[in-house]
């Protein structure tokens, strides 16, 4: 894929900030790189988006439907501010691997928690002891879904910090950038 030259020095600029957060990016291969950037890109559109006007939006509407079709990609439907900012942190993510393991734990407890109960219900067939059974079960179940939450609200913590000081970055890049032309 040939990009121009802004925005090839773009990427390479998305790069080297990724590698200088997460030093675990340099295995990366060139299509997870595209797919990163690709992401990226989207999510700051996306997040352009919000604040630009009607005339600027139908444009948007156009570039962005035109990138949709591109393999790979998909042009999100529409996410709140919050949840925008949730897609632009998390593509600049260094714990999504954690995030993946996270989610896998939790499916594999909330299994377990399905078969115990499936197995006390079983084994104590008195109408009380399966009531007591299948309400601890959907209580110990509520509970994993509640806990992977807030783990992952807490991964979120550095990366939304991280994502600040790098937008604050580029503000002051972007400021000082016109000057030294």
């Amino acid at each position: 894929m040939i990009r121009p030259n802004h925005a090839m020095k773009s990427f390479e600029e998305f790069k080297a900030s990724r590698e200088k957060m997460d030093p675990s990016t340099r295995n990366m291969s060139a299509h997870q790189w595209e797919q990163a950037y690709a992401a990226y890109r989207s999510s700051r559109e996306h997040a352009r988006s919000g604040r630009s006007s009607s005339s600027r939006e139908g444009s948007s509407r156009k570039r962005s439907s035109s990138r949709s079709g591109a393999q790979g990609m998909h042009a999100p439907s529409t996410l709140s501010a919050s949840g925008a900012l949730k897609a632009c942190v998390r593509a600049e993510s260094a714990y999504a691997d954690l995030r993946l393991i996270i989610n896998l734990l939790a499916w594999i407890i909330l299994g377990a928690v399905v078969i115990v109960t499936i197995l006390q219900v079983v084994m104590f067939p008195l109408p009380a002891a399966t009531g007591a059974a299948l309400l601890s079960g959907a209580i110990q179940a509520m509970g994993v879904i509640v806990l992977k939450l807030i783990v992952h609200v807490i991964i979120d913590i550095p990366d939304i910090a991280l994502y600040r000081a790098s937008q604050a970055q580029r503000a002051v890049e972007a400021h000082d950038s016109p000057a030294e032309q």
